[in-house]
């Protein structure tokens, strides 16, 4: 049984990741998602320090931050390490909806954006 992304969760993903960076410097940062699967990845991108005014493309890098993963049991939270394999957050329990995943990412306490 195929299990779809509900249409409210993305919105409320890409919603969270327009707000997280401020305006004036989105010609350099930029906090966007992918969606592979049932996955949703959080990615950051950074524009490339030899070229500050390089117009946004495939110049810039890109670096994995949390992937929210969508199952009949709810939504998951994961982290990477350094070699980019995914590990389950344990603190940060299922939930129906992603909000409490965004508000476990926007914890200070955790170090999900570098």
């Amino acid at each position: 049984m195929a299990i779809d992304l509900p249409e409210t969760d993305l919105t409320r993903v890409w919603r969270w990741c327009q707000q997280r960076i401020p305006e004036h410097a989105q010609h350099q940062l930029r906090l966007e998602h992918e969606i592979r699967g049932h996955d949703v990845i959080l990615v950051e991108r950074r524009v490339p320090g030899d070229a500050p005014d390089a117009p946004f493309g495939p110049h810039w890098t890109a670096r994995p931050l949390a992937r929210l993963r969508h199952s009949a049991g709810g939504w998951r939270l994961y982290w990477p390490d350094s070699n980019t394999r995914w590990h389950l957050l344990d603190d940060v329990p299922a939930a129906v909806s992603v909000v409490p995943l965004l508000e476990a990412l926007d914890d200070p306490r955790r170090a999900f954006h570098g």
